[in-house]
C-alpha cells in the first residue's frame, strides 16, 4: 500500500493543483504552485509533460463534469440535492483510465472524485 500511494503522490499533487485551473486561469500561476508543492513534499522535478498529460486528463473530466445533464456519466439518481452518486464515478475512471493509461488508476478515481466534489457538490 505504501509502495502504491509513493507512485501517486506526484500526480495527486499536481492533479490537487488543476482541478481549480479553468480556461480562464492563468496558466503559469498554476504551474508555481505545482512547483512549490512538488519541491514542499519532495516529490520529484517538475516535469512539463507529465504536467501537460494531467492536465489533459483534469479537462477531460471537466468536460464531463460540468457539462452534466449532457454527460454520459451522470444520471441524477440521487435526488433533489446534488450528490456523488449523480455520476458514475467507477465508470469515468476506468473510461479515463483506459484513455490515460500512464496516470496511475487510483490517482484518476481519487481525482474524479475530488472534481465533482468541488465542482458540482459544492
Amino acid at each position: 500500500m505504501g509502495e502504491t500511494r509513493k507512485l501517486t503522490a506526484y500526480d495527486d499533487a499536481v492533479l490537487t493543483n488543476l482541478a481549480r485551473e479553468f480556461s480562464c486561469t492563468d496558466i503559469e500561476e498554476t504551474e508555481a504552485k505545482i512547483k512549490r508543492k512538488l519541491r514542499a513534499k519532495k516529490l520529484g522535478k517538475y516535469d512539463q509533460q507529465r504536467v501537460n498529460r494531467l492536465r489533459r486528463l483534469k479537462d477531460a473530466v471537466q468536460t464531463e463534469v460540468l457539462k452534466c445533464d449532457e454527460s454520459k456519466y451522470y444520471s441524477k439518481l440521487a435526488g433533489e440535492f446534488a450528490a456523488m452518486k449523480d455520476f458514475d464515478t467507477l465508470r469515468m475512471t476506468d473510461d479515463f483510465a483506459t484513455a490515460f493509461p500512464e496516470v496511475p488508476k487510483q490517482s484518476i478515481h481519487e481525482f474524479v472524485e475530488y472534481f465533482i466534489y468541488l465542482h458540482y457538490i459544492r
